[in-house]
């Protein structure tokens, strides 16, 4: 008799045992899905991220060389006008003094 309860006792606990490793297969599988959709969803957010920020490095460097030649064009005018009211003195202290 205690052979017929062990033996029921054991294949009970064995069908138990089973079922709760089933019950975890099942458990680890959706748990693995989750992170692997986690994951996709994460790369896509990175990927956009990157690329507003590849875009705003764009306009940041399009923006330094829009400033980059007014700097150069006021430059240029500020020289020439420069330029020409020193000539322009030089040339009436010249002919002040030439008279």
């Amino acid at each position: 008799m205690t052979d017929d309860s062990d033996a029921g006792t054991w294949n009970e606990s064995r069908r138990l045992i089973i079922s709760q490793l089933r019950d975890m297969d099942g458990s680890i599988r959706e748990l693995s899905h989750r992170i692997d959709k986690y994951s996709e969803t994460a790369r896509e957010k990175a990927s956009e991220v990157a690329k507003e920020a590849q875009t705003g490095i764009i306009e940041l460097n399009l923006r330094v060389a829009m400033l980059e030649l007014r700097a150069k064009m006021w430059g240029a005018f500020v020289g020439l006008v420069g330029g020409s009211v020193g000539t322009l003195l030089v040339e009436v202290v010249r002919r002040s003094v030439g008279r």
